[in-house]
């Protein structure tokens, strides 16, 4: 197998930039800042809307996350980690952690909200990098990715009534 050419130092740099744009637009309510990080026919993978491509999708998504539970949005924060990039042609595969913290409004004090990953191809649209693929994965006990002997990490979930 030919080694694979790795993706420059300022492409990187580019793309992890690209993530930290979303971080903000999702984080702040900034609907065209977030819409404006996808390629033409991109799509986004959330749970638990599932995939939604285009802008009416998205903005459902937005809306759905943002407002469908009142005062549960505001002041959460996506930390991103442990960039991973690949890259598949002119395109950058990503995978990198990300960890969400939620500010509890009712008592004024933040707390950490959930882990998971996302799973991006990233491709340049003239000089920016846009998401065409982008896909949420939250850790339960059932998704937290292993690759080791799963049946000695994993609680199995046993429920009183069998």
């Amino acid at each position: 197998m030919a080694k694979t050419e790795k993706p420059t130092v300022e492409e990187r740099l580019d793309v992890q930039e690209l993530f930290a744009k979303y971080c903000w637009a999702l984080n702040t309510g900034d609907e065209q800042g977030y819409l404006d990080l996808f390629a033409e026919g991109g799509w986004v993978d959330h749970k638990p809307q599932g995939k939604c491509q285009g802008p009416e999708a998205m903005r459902k998504l937005l809306n759905q996350i943002w407002y469908g539970t009142a005062y549960n949005y505001l002041g959460r924060q996506h930390l991103p980690n442990n960039f991973i990039l690949t890259r598949e042609g002119d395109a950058i595969r990503v995978k990198a952690y990300w960890t969400i913290t939620r500010l509890e409004q009712a008592f004024n004090k933040f707390e950490l909200f959930i882990q998971g990953h996302w799973d991006a191809l990233c491709v340049r649209d003239g000089d920016d990098w846009k998401f065409a693929e982008l896909t949420a994965t939250h850790w339960f006990r059932e998704t937290a990715p292993w690759v080791g002997k799963a049946d000695e990490v994993r609680l199995e979930r046993k429920l009183p009534w069998g």
